[in-house]
């Protein structure tokens, strides 16, 4: 599948961005952005990859065959989601009447969207795990403890200040994408969301769960050629929150309450001028995902 977008729209250069809770809202920074990662998707995942392990020939040509079929569903069924959830929330969150609680039903229509992806990709997963050498698995492990040990020492290991001030840049960031300049009453509001979250060591307990889940799928890479190999590698991808560890689950309503008081705050406290932005820049990413061409043309 190759696909395309008809709009002719100049890139602006912005990157996509993922926000863990308000996916709707912060799903894609950018209007070309979108054009331009989702028309090269096939090739990004693919280079993704290859990043964490080498592929040979014959690996390759499989999954990249096999992608296409996920991506072609994923055009087809999620991105008129996408249209709709976008919608939805982009209206909620210009309401007047916005409360925390309000966006509890678009958070676990994200989520639902996230499982549904995940459940797709599960036989993808497996059937490429299944197809790596003792050699590739090795590799594998050591690229993937790398990326984690240096997430470590740029999110969890520096001073709490240092942490502080990286979630406010990160954070404030993302939202000037979507609302201009930051105010004086929603820099206190990120500043505050900041300093909390870098006291409960937030960043600390999410890789620890990310580590624990590392290691439960090089358990399961041991045995990947018995029979149930797929199934346990669909366990380890869509019941997730099974495996948490005990400190991350504990953690994870409590976030994502947090984001959702401090989003809430933030939409509370902006001007005409913002939400005239955010209107504009929602608007654009509306008509960019619908003018996606989802064709099964490969040329």
């Amino acid at each position: 599948m190759k696909i395309q977008c008809k709009s002719n729209r100049a890139h602006h250069g912005s990157r996509v961005q993922v926000a863990a809770i308000a996916l709707c809202l912060l799903l894609l920074a950018g209007c070309s952005a979108t054009q331009l990662a989702y028309r090269n998707l096939d090739w990004l995942i693919s280079r993704k990859v290859n990043q964490l392990v080498d592929l040979n020939s014959s690996q390759q040509a499989w999954f990249d065959n096999q992608l296409q079929g996920t991506l072609q569903w994923h055009c087809l069924q999620e991105i008129p989601r996408y249209h709709q959830e976008l919608t939805r929330i982009g209206k909620r969150l210009l309401s007047a009447d916005l409360e925390p609680q309000s966006l509890e039903a678009d958070i676990q229509r994200a989520e639902a969207s996230a499982n549904r992806l995940l459940e797709r990709t599960a036989p993808l997963m497996s059937g490429l795990l299944q197809r790596l050498d003792d050699d590739q698995i090795q590799e594998l492990r050591s690229n993937m403890d790398e990326h984690l040990d240096e997430q470590y020492q740029e999110l969890a290991s520096p001073p709490l200040q240092e942490r502080q001030e990286h979630s406010i840049k990160e954070l404030s960031s993302l939202l000037e994408r979507w609302l201009g300049r930051l105010n004086t009453p929603q820099k206190a509001l990120v500043e505050q969301w900041a300093a909390s979250r870098s006291r409960d060591d937030s960043n600390r307990i999410w890789l620890d769960n990310r580590r624990h889940w590392q290691g439960l799928l090089f358990d399961e890479l041991a045995t990947r050629q018995q029979n149930d190999f797929s199934q346990r590698i669909r366990h380890l991808l869509v019941d997730y929150r099974q495996l948490q560890t005990p400190a991350y689950a504990q953690q994870a309503p409590g976030s994502k309450l947090a984001f959702s008081q401090l989003l809430t705050g933030i939409m509370h406290a902006a001007t005409a001028k913002q939400k005239k932005h955010f209107s504009t820049q929602l608007e654009e990413l509306l008509e960019d995902l619908q003018a996606l061409d989802c064709s099964s043309d490969k040329s």
